[in-house]
């Protein structure tokens, strides 16, 4: 892990809102962003101090851990059939927020219909707008 990484970690402030169990998250919304919030107060968590309500986090993971946790999701992403991942949710959702993107044309002919979305790499589930184009059906057979 990076040095520097370790060096914010051991800055940050260990009995804020940011390390107690009382958060919630809800999400990802239309924009894949998480809100996170204070279920005792219903609001924000503060970053920088702890409030009365602070319950520390109790849990053994590492960062380590996390970093091995996060590398065999994206692991196990890569090897979902391709076909069952097209009919996940997220990427139904990925593919509206491209289709947006691409302002619900194709890149090679510029017509409306029939479009899908193209995958250029093997970054699914956690691909971007730079990781796929939309193409129509006359131009994805040529």
């Amino acid at each position: 892990m990076n040095i520097n990484i370790n060096e914010l970690e051991e800055s940050l402030p260990k009995e804020c809102c940011s390390f107690c169990t009382h958060l919630s998250l809800d999400g990802p919304n239309e924009d894949y962003q998480y809100n996170i919030k204070c279920i005792m107060l219903d609001a924000l968590p503060e970053s920088n101090k702890r409030c009365e309500f602070f319950s520390p986090e109790n849990s053994n993971l590492t960062t380590e851990d996390l970093d091995n946790l996060y590398i065999n999701y994206l692991e196990a992403c890569i090897k979902v059939n391709y076909d069952n991942y097209l009919n996940s949710i997220h990427f139904k959702l990925f593919k509206e927020k491209a289709l947006s993107h691409y302002n619900n044309k194709c890149v090679l002919c510029g017509c409306s219909d029939n479009l899908e979305v193209h995958h250029v790499n093997k970054k699914f589930g956690r691909e971007s707008l730079d990781d796929v184009f939309v193409v129509c059906s006359d131009c994805i057979t040529k």
